[in-house]
């Protein structure tokens, strides 16, 4: 079989901040040995629980939570024929601090979910959820490439709306966004690109989904019995009144300040949701750069000696899986070493369906 080529709209990210990590992480697969990608697995964890939720805009907790289990399980069955030994050794444990964390947070997403401004109820049709797909990519004037090449991505969601149809990103994050570029992300238009080629149709909008990784808690009670007003405190304004309810005050007025700036503050801390509306130009703008980052992609993928160098930095360097053989490479040592010592390869985490993979296939 003719393999073609194949990126992803993730896989581009990582290719435009630094080519030799693309190249050893998505092409080779290299993982480190001692190394738990903790990010990416939560992640999957995650998107699997809101899969379950939406699916049929079922909007159910015990479905998210359902959905979540099963991809958490899946997960440590990697980590356990992965690591063997080490999973005893500490990665077990943290793994299922991730469960109790996991499970919190979708636990409220729920209430989240339920009060926000995005109205669901307006929803005429779920029309994807978390199903990848799949467009060759042109050159700039709209022709196909010979060979094929292909582009994929996995939308969240698609929900078709009475003014048209919304693409959902989801993100587990560390912190909330920074709005300024929330306008030019290129993964949200990347999913909006899909939907257009696939249906001949702009989207209406896009939507970036976000759950903060620290879920709220309930706020901490001082020594005298009563709820610490630390405004620095990961609560919400129901779980500080249920606070005060349980340790028996009856009167708030010495309460108002915080519970003031907790009911303003709503779930901004914790979700973070905002939209933003796509035109052609946007997604023509996309088309034309994703087809000379193909032209890149490809080179560097036939010959990764002249073209998968490096970008060194201090920002794109620390925590970077592939650092040691990037060290190793600069220092013109023994790379092979280096990789058969602490590195193993994976199979690819995105599995293409072989009969889009053969150069048959003629797709859109």
């Amino acid at each position: 079989m003719n393999e073609r080529f194949h990126t992803t709209i993730t896989e581009r990210g990582g290719f435009r901040s630094c080519r030799r990590r693309w190249h050893l992480q998505d092409i080779q697969n290299l993982r480190h040995k001692n190394q738990v990608p903790w990010a990416l697995i939560f992640g999957e964890a995650i998107h699997k629980g809101l899969e379950y939720y939406y699916k049929a805009n079922a909007r159910k907790v015990s479905r998210a939570l359902q959905g979540f289990t099963k991809q958490w399980k899946i997960e440590q069955s990697r980590l356990q024929d992965t690591y063997g030994p080490f999973y005893s050794m500490g990665i077990g444990d943290e793994w299922l601090t991730y469960k109790e964390k996991g499970e919190t947070m979708l636990r409220y997403y729920d209430i989240y979910d339920r009060q926000s401004e995005f109205q669901w109820d307006e929803i005429i049709e779920v029309v994807n959820v978390e199903t990848r797909l799949y467009v060759d990519i042109l050159t700039p004037s709209g022709e196909q490439i010979d060979g094929l090449p292909l582009l994929s991505g996995r939308p969240d969601l698609i929900v078709r709306k009475k003014n048209g149809i919304w693409i959902v990103d989801h993100k587990t994050a560390a912190s909330a966004y920074d709005a300024r570029a929330l306008d030019v992300d290129d993964q949200l238009t990347g999913l909006a690109y899909l939907w257009y080629r696939l249906s001949g149709d702009v989207p209406r909008g896009a939507i970036y989904n976000a759950l903060i990784k620290e879920p709220p808690h309930p706020p901490k009670i001082l020594k005298d019995g009563t709820p610490s007003k630390d405004k620095a405190q990961r609560t919400t304004y129901d779980l500080y009144v249920q606070a005060l309810k349980d340790c028996g005050i009856r009167q708030w007025g010495d309460y108002e300040d915080i519970l003031d700036y907790l009911e303003k503050k709503k779930w901004n801390q914790f979700f973070v949701r905002d939209g933003l509306q796509k035109n052609i130009e946007e997604l023509e703008s996309f088309e034309w750069r994703l087809f000379h980052e193909y032209i890149q992609m490809n080179a560097t993928e036939k010959d990764p000696k002249a073209w998968a160098y490096p970008n060194p930095s201090q920002m794109t360097c620390p925590g970077c899986s592939v650092l040691p053989i990037c060290q190793a490479m600069e220092e013109q040592s023994n790379v092979d070493y280096v990789i058969q010592d602490m590195y193993v390869e994976e199979a690819p985490r995105v599995e293409i369906p072989k009969k889009i993979l053969s150069s048959n296939w003629k797709g859109v």
